[in-house]
């Protein structure tokens, strides 16, 4: 992945250090030569906070986040590990928490946490992406000499690149609502249902077939049944295909689209300092409104489940083929 650093586009390596090994529970991210470091936690891992308690104890600009009900509480405190038990309490309607803590063993000081919260909240209020009336009062802008002004605001640029690599885009616009003409809004064509198969079952190097024919990589089998639907409803938009197959459903990789109609962007990846491709630029589909449009690749055992739903909502079948 690739960090925008004034403009230009920089390469750097993320890691990522997943806690119990499971790929959606909570995991703590950091990077080469970054002053800030990402611990982002699930609402029910008491695990986790006991584990890393001595990390957590210091000053830190921390997210609640709900990301289904698109709701957030963004905050400062001067020890986390105290300030979180007081909102395991008394506020409900988060699942999970972006901490933000200064790396490497350095600390950050309560002015320059306030002045990060001050970023965040008016950043998160710009974009308009997130409800944010759980912060009852506006944060304030605290007086900064112009070098802890400085830090802090390269910091905060970290803070919004770790965030969008969880999945976060509580720092980004959304696009705009697209509405019918009967100002309801666009309602996906199928939504997905419970299917047999579990994230055990779809772990490793495994194929799958789609109505007893093909083999598929799990990568694949997205594209086959986003291709098979368009065969069956060639008449569907690009609203109406975005709203059936969402982009949240990408999870982890939800920084991407799941449908990308910016096929010269898709293409122009090295440009973009990505590490690879995330597209299928050599499968451009057409919507029923003629719009050309590819499909994400970022797919795998975490993420596919929602998909292969909207194929047995569908009435087909997929099969895990052994080797």
């Amino acid at each position: 992945m690739a960090l925008k650093d004034k403009g230009v586009y920089m390469a750097t390596t993320i890691y990522t250090y997943l806690h119990n090994d499971d790929l959606n529970g909570s995991r703590i991210v950091s990077m080469d030569d970054c002053m800030c470091k990402l611990y982002n936690i699930k609402r029910e891992d008491n695990n986790f906070l006991k584990d890393f308690n001595d990390d957590l104890q210091n000053p830190a600009l921390y997210i609640l986040v709900n990301k289904d009900k698109r709701k957030a509480y963004i905050g400062e405190t001067d020890d986390f590990t105290k300030r979180i038990v007081q909102h395991l309490s008394k506020k409900d309607f988060w699942d999970e928490v972006m901490v933000f803590l200064a790396s490497d063993g350095a600390t950050l000081s309560k002015t320059e946490v306030q002045y990060l919260e001050f970023l965040a909240y008016n950043k998160a209020s710009e974009m308009k992406s997130y409800d944010l009336s759980e912060n009852t009062q506006t944060p304030k802008n605290p007086h900064m000499s112009v070098i802890q002004k400085a830090k802090t605001d390269k910091f905060f640029n970290y803070v919004q690149f770790l965030a969008k690599f969880v999945g976060s885009d509580i720092f980004e616009k959304r696009p705009n609502v697209i509405l019918r003409t009967t100002l309801e809004a666009v309602q996906p064509k199928v939504t997905p249902v419970d299917i047999d198969y579990t994230n055990e079952d779809l772990k490793g190097r495994i194929y799958l077939s789609l109505n007893g024919e093909g083999k598929y990589t799990k990568r694949e089998i997205v594209l086959a049944i986003v291709k098979q639907f368009l065969k069956l409803s060639p008449e569907t938009t690009l609203s109406e295909l975005k709203a059936t197959f969402r982009r949240d459903y990408l999870g982890r990789f939800a920084q991407y689209e799941f449908i990308q109609e910016d096929i010269e962007s898709a293409k122009n990846w090295r440009e973009l300092g990505e590490d690879h491709n995330h597209y299928f630029i050599n499968d451009i589909l057409t919507s029923g409104d003629g719009v050309n449009f590819v499909i994400c690749v970022e797919w795998d055992r975490t993420n596919i489940i929602k998909v292969l739903g909207i194929a047995k909502a569908l009435g087909w079948t997929f099969e895990i083929i052994k080797e």
